[in-house]
């Protein structure tokens, strides 16, 4: 007699469920509270492996000076909830994840749309997360990235 054949339909597809449920909540990335080091480690390696953090678009970037680095940006509709919550995690991530010296920018615009930038300064480089509220092309872009040491 095998396993199965005490099992009825119903409790078989219960397990079955159950089972996918735990796989899915395995698998599906983090919301609210940052609790790990992912989409730094994917900022990091981005020239490496070529992999952005989950739900992001990154690209490598020439600064002043032939500063080089690492730019990922999520788009959000203009002024959600949901930006801020990333903005903040984002933040709490890099943190977390990294030592160094914080500093925080507000800069004035002269427009109505709005700029906030946190950064963090450490021995391999410079972490920036920032949103920008775009009112022209109704988005709230956050931006995480990496300025590295020369």
């Amino acid at each position: 007699m095998r396993l199965n054949d005490n099992l009825t339909t119903k409790q078989t597809t219960k397990a079955a469920v159950v089972c996918f449920l735990g796989f899915v909540m395995a698998t599906l990335p983090e919301t609210g509270f940052a609790g790990v080091c992912d989409r730094v480690t994917a900022l990091e390696n981005y020239n490496t492996t070529g992999f952005s953090p989950i739900g992001a678009m990154c690209k490598p970037y020439v600064g002043l000076a032939n500063v080089q680095g690492i730019s990922c940006r999520w788009e959000f509709p203009f002024r959600d909830a949901e930006a801020n919550r990333a903005f903040n995690d984002l933040w709490t991530e890099v943190t977390r994840c990294k030592d160094g010296t914080q500093k925080q920018h507000r800069s004035s615009v002269n427009h109505p749309d709005s700029y906030v930038q946190r950064k963090l300064i450490t021995s391999d480089g410079v972490y920036r997360v920032a949103q920008k509220d775009k009112g022209q092309i109704n988005l709230t872009l956050v931006f995480l990235s990496l300025e590295h040491r020369n």
